[in-house]
């Protein structure tokens, strides 16, 4: 039996970064096929999701800058730009459900 060996500190900070990645490429992804959808029956909302997607884009750049961060030595108390993160990824979110309220209510 191999003695175990203690976890790499730096591998949940990837996994976070790699979620938010994920995340943040998929929304935009959905975001731009759905903008497409609602140009012809609703402009306004469409112009709204296709703004939202260069924020979800956003999101994607300040994760990676987060990581970077938090590897470097005694970067993990710092919060950098974790407000920024939580702030565009909450923007994207509001967005996304004010689209979808208007679109459903047929405004």
């Amino acid at each position: 039996m191999e003695p175990r060996r203690p976890p790499d500190p730096g591998a949940q900070a990837e996994r976070t970064l790699l979620a938010w990645l994920r995340t943040a490429l998929a929304t935009a992804t959905v975001l731009v096929l759905a903008g497409r959808e609602l140009v012809p029956r609703h402009p306004f909302a469409a112009g709204c999701v296709l703004a939202c997607a260069p924020v979800a884009v956003a999101v994607a750049v300040l994760a990676r800058r987060r990581y970077r961060v938090v590897r470097q030595p005694g970067g993990l108390g710092r919060p950098g730009d974790a407000v920024l993160l939580a702030a565009g990824g909450l923007l994207v979110v509001t967005g996304g459900l004010a689209v979808a309220t208007s679109v459903l209510a047929g405004w």
